[in-house]
């Protein structure tokens, strides 16, 4: 399951100390860059998009957008912030608690909403360890499987040839028939194996969409396959 999210960056800002405004040493020229510098892109760039390139989005798109949707930057965006970003965190509502830090996620009390994303988190975590495990195991459980259906496909037929020989003897037709329980025997135990293992994928499945469900309880915000991939790629899991 691979899950990334856009992650909100803190915008620090910081002030001109009185050395960043001092004149600038000796030799340095004012009014722009060196004379052997020259402005504006090399002669042989073309400017603009490709003709093939048109501009905004395609025709269908906006008939996906509903009804009072409108496009283009939200009018209450602040002045630097990235529209993505902006959605994100819309999209988030509270689950933007996601942004904790290491030391808050571990101490905060399981009832509030930093506590309630590393509970997730960790149940998370658990889960999806158990799921790539399992689905290892039952790949091999599928291949034990196959390979013992095979034998006993042979067996079967190397029995029925004896059989219809009428050449073969007690002794051969009973080691044939031998052969033929044996490799039951071991189709059967195969295929409980990968019964059993493909049981325990499916409970770590359920872990997962348990977690999310617990979650989604107490977001603000429908948690839906978009948010969880959000979430996830927020708490790096």
């Amino acid at each position: 399951m691979q899950r990334r999210l856009l992650v909100l960056p803190l915008i620090a800002t910081a002030g001109l100390t009185a050395s960043a405004l001092a004149a600038p040493p000796a030799g340095v020229v004012h009014g722009g860059p060196p004379a052997i510098v020259t402005m504006g892109p090399p002669a042989s760039v073309r400017m603009g998009p490709p003709t093939t390139v048109t501009m905004g989005p395609p025709a269908a798109v906006s008939n996906h957008i509903p009804p009072g949707q409108a496009l283009g930057r939200p009018a209450n965006l602040p002045p630097g912030t990235d529209p993505g970003i902006a959605d994100a965190a819309n999209l988030l509502g509270n689950l933007n608690a996601a942004h904790a830090s290491p030391n808050a996620m571990a101490h905060a009390s399981p009832n509030s909403m930093v506590g309630a994303i590393a509970t997730y988190k960790q149940a998370t975590i658990t889960a999806d360890a158990a799921v790539t495990k399992c689905t290892g195991l039952v790949n091999q459980d599928q291949t034990a499987a196959n390979t013992a259906q095979t034998n006993l496909t042979t067996a079967e037929s190397n029995l029925t040839t004896l059989q219809n020989s009428g050449t073969a003897t007690t002794q051969q037709l009973a080691g044939a028939q031998a052969a033929v329980d044996s490799a039951k025997a071991a189709l059967n135990t195969a295929d409980a194996q990968l019964a059993a293992d493909q049981a325990s994928l499916a409970s770590a499945q359920a872990a997962i969409v348990s977690a999310q469900n617990t979650l989604a309880l107490q977001a603000n915000k429908p948690v839906t396959p978009t948010v969880i991939a959000k979430l996830n790629a927020i708490l790096g899991i």
